[in-house]
């Protein structure tokens, strides 16, 4: 793990740099859900070793570990735990972050995925930083009321993935007063987007919609049958449903990539 300094506390992430990269790259952030912590980000995603694959540098950093329960937590202004309560500036880490490796190690192009959680995070830090990261992916994650008024400072490109199926952040339903439905998420991008339409496509497995016009590039991936989890992943919580029809890290992946 390494540390970096942030907003006056030292904050710690693992980082995997392949070593056939030797010049430009590009930066994938991954972060975890609550409770859980970098290595298990790593072990779900396959990140590292698609990175070796593709020639990207991935970072996964750590949320606010509590004291009493040693639970991780992310603060995405509208939840969760420690770092919520706490007005732990976990966008300041993502910026400081983001500008630590730009300088050590030339990276071009940024894109924050993150789970449950963290895709929560994901999002605030989009809207937040949009002069500063490129794409977003949040995976079984939606947004607070606080979001909607962002105004960004250029487009974001947008990739949401989530389980049709997910009852601890519905996609259609209000599954907690804190929570909007994931759905408004979606609308919430397109809107900030500038998009002017959108398109549907139904399959065996998923449910579709792109939007798009002008600057637009924003989808969502809604995969049937799945509730929350990082579908394809190598882990997932207990009792959730993953059909394995759908695997986000190459959906992801395969977009982010296919800009360079």
């Amino acid at each position: 793990m390494q540390t970096l300094r942030s907003g006056g506390h030292e904050r710690h992430h693992l980082l995997h740099v392949p070593t056939s990269i030797t010049g430009r790259s590009v930066l994938v952030i991954a972060l975890h859900a609550l409770g859980s912590k970098p290595r298990l980000m790593e072990a779900m995603t396959l990140l590292s070793s698609r990175a070796d694959q593709l020639g990207f540098i991935v970072s996964y950093p750590e949320g606010t570990r509590s004291s009493i329960s040693g639970i991780t937590s992310w603060n995405a202004r509208f939840c969760c735990r420690d770092a919520k309560e706490e007005g732990v500036d976990d966008v300041l880490f993502i910026l400081d972050l983001i500008d630590a490796l730009r300088d050590e190690h030339d990276v071009d192009r940024v894109l924050v995925t993150g789970f449950s959680n963290g895709g929560m995070l994901a999002h605030v830090a989009g809207a937040e930083l949009s002069d500063k990261v490129d794409m977003i992916a949040p995976v079984a994650a939606t947004v607070g009321k606080e979001l909607l008024d962002i105004v960004l400072k250029r487009p974001v490109e947008v990739l949401i993935v989530h389980g049709a199926e997910d009852r601890l952040v519905p996609y259609l339903s209000r599954g907690d007063d804190r929570f909007l439905p994931a759905i408004e998420a979606e609308r919430y991008w397109a809107r900030a987007n500038g998009c002017s339409g959108h398109e549907e496509e139904e399959t065996s497995n998923a449910l579709i919609r792109r939007y798009g016009g002008g600057s637009c590039h924003v989808t969502s991936v809604v995969v049937k049958n799945a509730g929350h989890v990082w579908p394809g992943g190598k882990a997932r919580m207990g009792g959730e449903h993953d059909p394995k029809t759908v695997d986000a890290t190459d959906l992801i992946l395969n977009r982010f990539l296919s800009n360079e």
